[in-house]
């Protein structure tokens, strides 16, 4: 059983040129994918393809088969962009009412929501006065509360402070304690690499590897993906044991 699949999907700019190219993967109820990619790999044009949110655009066009079972919110790589009232609450509850949902139950699963998530002190605050982190945690309560099927992320650890990357990545715990469903695009796996299931990296618009995240150390250092502390000591152990495993001692040479 899938949450959403995608065979073959490609998106290209009029006149051929590839953006995203011949791309299959499929996202499991309960799992956390992680989407690495150096920046310009396709991260970003993927996840809203997959999402259906690419839209009609005149200078590209979309080949391929996508399908989704179920529904799918997304979070901007840029969070302030969709957010499109001046009061938290007022915001977080504007997707709720675009789809009729009666105002006392809205309430009602927005002071859930913001509950699970540890952001009821955010309810009543501006959209002005909130730090990046915070942007990015209500713009996250306005998609979480229509409850999709799958949630795509598009870097939301870029750029923010330690401070606020922690604040993230706790909503990403509640989540995953949740067995929501999570598509992760970033460059940065510090942080994610840990908790997600598997993997895919992407590279200049293709799926150049996927596994689970043990299995793609190597690859994903190599792609210039940024690495957690603990990780990258492990690679330089190995390397050393590999090294001092040859009949020599060292490096081998050319």
């Amino acid at each position: 059983m899938t949450v959403i699949a995608a065979s073959g999907l490609s998106v290209e700019r009029d006149g051929g040129d590839p953006l995203v190219q011949d791309v299959s993967f499929s996202v499991s109820p309960g799992e956390m994918v992680l989407l690495a990619g150096p920046s310009g790999s396709g991260k970003t044009l993927l996840g809203k393809a997959v999402s259906g949110i690419l839209g009609p655009r005149s200078t590209l066009s979309v080949t391929g088969e996508i399908r989704r079972y179920g529904t799918v919110g997304y979070l901007f790589q840029n969070p302030r962009t969709q957010l499109v009232r001046r009061g938290v609450r007022q915001d977080i509850a504007f997707g709720l009412e675009n789809v009729g949902m009666a105002p006392a139950a809205i309430e009602k699963r927005l002071e859930a929501w913001a509950e699970r998530v540890d952001a009821t002190h955010l309810l009543d605050r501006g959209i002005d006065n909130l730090s990046r982190g915070e942007t990015a945690v209500v713009a996250l309560l306005g998609t979480l509360v229509t409850e999709p099927d799958l949630l795509v992320l598009d870097e939301p650890l870029a750029p923010l402070d330690e401070r606020n990357r922690q604040f993230v990545l706790d909503v990403v715990d509640e989540l995953r304690d949740r067995d929501a469903t999570l598509l992760v695009a970033e460059h940065d796996s510090r942080g994610l690499l840990e908790r997600a299931d598997r993997v895919l990296l992407l590279e200049n618009g293709q799926i150049t590897a996927s596994g689970a995240p043990g299995a793609l150390r190597s690859d994903l250092r190599e792609a210039g993906i940024r690495l957690p502390f603990e990780t990258l000591v492990g690679l330089e152990r190995a390397r050393t044991d590999e090294s001092a495993s040859r009949p020599d001692g060292g490096d081998r040479q050319q």
